[in-house]
C-alpha cells in the first residue's frame, strides 16, 4: 500500500520544489544566454564548488529534521536552535579561512580570479545556517511555509542576479545574485519559527543528534561530491569551450537530481517518524521509488528525443557537443538519484555503520574520469558507468549493513 502522508507531503513539496527548480532552470537559462560559454564553464565550476559546499547543508538539515521529528517540546527544539546556530557561525568562520587558502591553489588550477573565488566562500555563512532553520520547518512537517520559502530564495536569486550580470558584473554578478537571494530566504524562515521563538528555552540533549552526524555527513559528501566531480574535472581537462559544453549538459542533466528532491525531503521525517513507532517503513520507502522511477523514465525519454531542442533552447545557441552526450548524463543523474533515496531512507531508520567505505566509489570516479578523457562522449559513458557502480554498491552496502 502506498503512503497517503507521503502522497500529500511529496506533492506540497513537488509544487514547491517545481517552482524552486523552474526559477532554478530560469537563472541557469538566463546566465547561459548572458555569459559566454567559457563564461559559464566557470560558473558551472564555481555551482560545483557550491555543491560541495551543501554537503554540509544538507547534512545539517536532514539531521535537524530528524531531531525535531522526535521531538514534540517548542522549548528544547529553541535551545537546538541557539546551540546550532552558534556552532554554525564558529565552524563557517573557520572554513572561510581555510577556504581562502586553498583558492590560491584553485585560482591557478581552474584559471579563475582568486576575488571570484573568495566571494563564492561567502556562501559557507549561509550553508551552515540556512539547514538549521528550513531542517526545523521540515521536521514539524511544515511543508508549505518550507517550500514558499525555497521559491522566495529562487525567485530573489535570479532577480539579483540577471540585474548584476545586465549592468556588467558578469560571473561577479551572477553569484553575488545567489549570496543575497540566499540572504533573504535565510532571514523569512524565521518567521514561521516564530511559536518557536515565543517559548521557554529548555535544555535539549543533542548529544546523541551529533553522533548520528557523522554517518548522515559521510553519505551526503559522498552524493554531493560524486555528482560535482564531473564538471570539476571537465574545466581541467578540456578547452574552456569544450568545459562550457559539458557544463550545459551537466546542469541539464542535474535536473533529475533537482526534480527528485522533494520526495526525499517528505520521505525522511515520515519513514523516521515510523521507524521510532515501530510501524512498517517498507511502503513509504516503495512509494518514495514508484515517483522518483516515473520522474526518471520521463525525463530520459525526453532527453533521448529532444537533446538537440533542449540544449539550444536552454544555450540560446546549437551546442552539439552538448547535446550528443545530455541523454548519457541523464542515465548518470538517474542511478544517482536513486543511490541517494536508497541510503537516505536507510539513513532515517538510524545511523549506518562503515559508511565510509562508500568513498571508494568516489575514487573510482575520478580515477576513470581522469584515465577516460579523449572526449566529452567517452568522458561521459565514463561517467555513467562510475554512476551506475555507485548505485549497485549502494545497494549492496545497506542490505548487508542491515536489510531494507
Amino acid at each position: 500500500m502506498l503512503n497517503a502522508k507521503l502522497i500529500r507531503g511529496s506533492f506540497v513539496l513537488l509544487i514547491a520544489f517545481g517552482l524552486f527548480n523552474f526559477l532554478g532552470f530560469a537563472y541557469q537559462f538566463a546566465m547561459a544566454r548572458f555569459l559566454s560559454l567559457s563564461e559559464y564553464g566557470i560558473l558551472a565550476t564555481l555551482f560545483a564548488m557550491i555543491y560541495i559546499f551543501a554537503i554540509f547543508s544538507e547534512s545539517i538539515q536532514t539531521v535537524i529534521t530528524k531531531y525535531v521529528t522526535h521531538s514534540e517540546n517548542p522549548g528544547q527544539i529553541r535551545n537546538l536552535l541557539r546551540k546550532s546556530m552558534n556552532k554554525g557561525k564558529f565552524i563557517a568562520t573557520v572554513g572561510f579561512g581555510l577556504y581562502l587558502i586553498a583558492s590560491l591553489l584553485f585560482t591557478k588550477l581552474f584559471d579563475i580570479p582568486y576575488l571570484l573565488l573568495a566571494l563564492n566562500g561567502t556562501l559557507l555563512y549561509l550553508v551552515f545556517l540556512l539547514p538549521i532553520t528550513r531542517g526545523t520547518l521540515q521536521g514539524r512537517k511544515q511543508f508549505i511555509p518550507l517550500g514558499m520559502n525555497l521559491v522566495v530564495e529562487s525567485s530573489f536569486k535570479l532577480l539579483f542576479s540577471i540585474g548584476f550580470v545586465l549592468i556588467g558584473w558578469k560571473v561577479y554578478g551572477a553569484i553575488a545574485g545567489i549570496i543575497l537571494g540566499t540572504s533573504v530566504a535565510f532571514l523569512l524562515s524565521f518567521i514561521s519559527l516564530r511559536d518557536i521563538y515565543k517559548s521557554r528555552e529548555e535544555n535539549s540533549n543533542t548529544k546523541e543528534i551529533y553522533s548520528y552526524a557523522k554517518p548522515m555527513l559521510i553519505i551526503t559528501s559522498i552524493i554531493v561530491i560524486f555528482y560535482s566531480m564531473d564538471v570539476i574535472l571537465a574545466k581541467m581537462l578540456f578547452s574552456p569551450e569544450a568545459a562550457g559544453a559539458y557544463a550545459i549538459a551537466s546542469i541539464l542533466g542535474k535536473m533529475i537530481l533537482w526534480i527528485s528532491v522533494p520526495v526525499g525531503k517528505a520521505m525522511f521525517p515520515l519513514s523516521a517518524e515510523s521507524s521510532q513507532k515501530g510501524e512498517r517503513k517498507s511502503n513509504v520507502f516503495n512509494t518514495a521509488l514508484v515517483i522518483l522511477g516515473a520522474i526518471i523514465i520521463a525525463m530520459l525519454t525526453i532527453f533521448y528525443f529532444f537533446s538537440e531542442f533542449i540544449v539550444t533552447f536552454f544555450s540560446g545557441k546549437p551546442v552539439p557537443e552538448a547535446a550528443e552526450i545530455l541523454f548519457y548524463l541523464g542515465i548518470a543523474f538517474s542511478a544517482i538519484a536513486l543511490a541517494n533515496i536508497i541510503l537516505l531512507y536507510r539513513l532515517s531508520l538510524g545511523s549506518i555503520k562503515n559508511s565510509v567505505i562508500l568513498i571508494v566509489c568516489n575514487i573510482f570516479e575520478i580515477a576513470l574520469l581522469l584515465f577516460v578523457s579523449s572526449s566529452l562522449k567517452s568522458f561521459s559513458i565514463a561517467f555513467v558507468v562510475a554512476s551506475i557502480i555507485l548505485l549497485i554498491s549502494s545497494i549492496l552496502f545497506v542490505r548487508f549493513n542491515r536489510h531494507i
